[in-house]
């Protein structure tokens, strides 16, 4: 039995080690290019509160090197970011993306009603070809709501009680003003006025002000932070006629003098 050199042997190991390593590499690369980009689960509707912060996520897996992720804004197809970088002056907006992530997103701090609408995420393939998933942004704003009529009288000395209530709020308020007028009143507690926000599910309000009298008559506005306010109409009435209070000036009164004299004077002549 002839035996081979151990000169031809090592040489001929050597090469078959080459093509092992090739062929397995070729296949590799094959297995690696038939990998396409494609998109992940995430929620394609995003719905946040007004001056809150909106998270839009879009998760792409087998992205490769020659793949580009972006987003875009659909209403004017403006593009709102390409990979890291952020094609907007409106500092509000941002992208992230972790190296370890396959969500990329897009951000924007205290959003507008005006940010509310269908953006697209979209990856560019390799051959020129766009792939794209849609995520609707919906901006919800809180409106206040006060448990009255647009008027409301109460008799003299009376105890004005009004309550707010707020609507469609996904966070609570970080406060809740009333307003007499232009003038916050929350904190006029000498003045006998005392105001009871309770926070939960539904945030509710109670403005309480003892001894109505007719410097309260007026336009009263709950005013919770980031939410449409609600006014309604107080008048405060004489406690024995029921007639309205209201503060005449000089002037007026003069001028219903007058016009009294007028009709006086007509229902003389007519007679």
């Amino acid at each position: 039995m002839k035996r081979l050199p151990f000169s031809l042997v090592a040489p001929c190991i050597l090469l078959m080690v080459l093509l092992v390593s090739q062929v397995t590499t070729s296949r590799d690369n094959e297995k690696v290019s038939l990998l396409q980009p494609e998109f992940g689960s995430s929620p394609n509707l995003t719905k946040v509160q007004v001056d809150s912060t909106a998270f839009l996520h879009c998760s792409v897996i087998n992205l490769q090197e020659d793949n580009q992720v972006s987003w875009i804004r659909r209403r004017d197809w403006h593009i709102m970011s390409v990979g890291d970088t952020v094609y907007t002056s409106d500092d509000r907006v941002l992208v992230s993306h972790r190296e370890d992530s396959s969500d990329w997103v897009l951000q924007f701090k205290f959003v507008r009603e005006r940010d509310e609408g269908i953006y697209e995420c979209q990856v560019t393939m390799s051959n020129g070809q766009v792939k794209s998933r849609s995520v609707h942004l919906d901006v919800v704003t809180p409106e206040a709501i006060i448990l009255s009529t647009d008027e409301y009288r109460i008799e003299k000395g009376s105890l004005i009680s009004l309550v707010c209530i707020l609507e469609n709020a996904l966070l609570p308020p970080e406060y809740v003003f009333w307003y007499q007028n232009d003038r916050m009143i929350n904190y006029d507690t000498g003045r006998g006025v005392t105001v009871t926000t309770t926070q939960g599910k539904k945030t509710s309000s109670r403005l309480n002000i003892q001894n109505a009298q007719p410097r309260h008559t007026g336009n009263y506005t709950c005013k919770p932070s980031s939410s449409t306010p609600a006014s309604i109409q107080l008048f405060v009435l004489d406690d024995k006629t029921g007639a309205l209070h209201t503060d005449h000036t000089p002037g007026s009164a003069i001028l219903i003098n007058v016009a009294l004299i007028f009709v006086a004077a007509f229902v003389t002549l007519a007679g």
